[in-house]
């Protein structure tokens, strides 16, 4: 009798600040861990790291008030942020859904505008290499619902897949002078730049610089 004077319980967000530090901290750059984990603490999810799903990179749901992200395990540590905080856009978009006058598209305006606002204060080399970073900048003026719609950005997330999948070293590692091969083509390695390296070609001569980052094959 009179159960409906009594007082709905709180819903509880069963992923502690200890627990999604401590996951985190093995998946995304450091640089930008402090920023993931002032994101959580102000608006709160269930956080967990699923096997790798053909469908989709990461998900974000909401169910009984609760909010729910996941993301693919098997992405490396640039991809993986992206996804995380693409699934945070959803959640805030979520969050402020009872302000717009139509529910809002799952990749429209109001989630393309949140993602952009919620990734600029990683935008920096402190968290992405250079190489990354000019490509993903560009890819933040009017994102795709899914990274894996753009070929650029694609294309220089997979050379660190490449690299985290391998035991392969990176150009950056070897020493001046080292002949190395890199798509199935020999080089001299000349010197380290900033984010690239000066190498040159050993049939040709010519010169060119190679993402310092590239997984390479030394030539003994």
């Amino acid at each position: 009798m009179f159960g409906f004077l009594k007082k709905k319980p709180e819903s509880v967000v069963k992923t502690s600040s200890e627990k999604l530090e401590k996951l985190l901290s093995a998946k995304i750059p450091i640089a930008s861990l402090p920023y993931v984990m002032n994101l959580w603490k102000t608006h709160p999810f269930n956080f967990s790291i699923t096997k790798s799903r053909k469908s989709c990179l990461g998900n974000y749901r909401l169910k009984d008030g609760q909010h729910f992200i996941t993301v693919n395990g098997d992405s490396n540590a640039y991809s993986f942020l992206v996804t995380l905080i693409h699934e945070i856009a959803h959640q805030h978009v979520a969050l402020t859904a009872k302000l717009f006058r139509r529910k809002p598209a799952p990749h429209g305006v109001e989630w393309k505008t949140t993602f952009s606002n919620l990734m600029q204060p990683l935008l920096t080399e402190e968290v992405f290499p250079g190489e990354i970073l000019k490509v993903l900048q560009k890819h933040m003026i009017n994102p795709a619902a899914s990274s894996t719609r753009d070929p650029s950005l694609v294309k220089v997330l997979g050379i660190f897949n490449e690299k985290e999948n391998s035991d392969a070293p990176l150009l950056s590692e070897i020493p001046s002078g080292k002949i190395f091969v890199f798509n199935n083509k020999k080089y001299r390695k000349l010197e380290n730049r900033r984010t690239r390296t000066l190498v040159e070609c050993t049939s040709s001569k010519k010169k060119y610089t190679i993402a310092s980052y590239a997984p390479i094959q030394i030539i003994d």
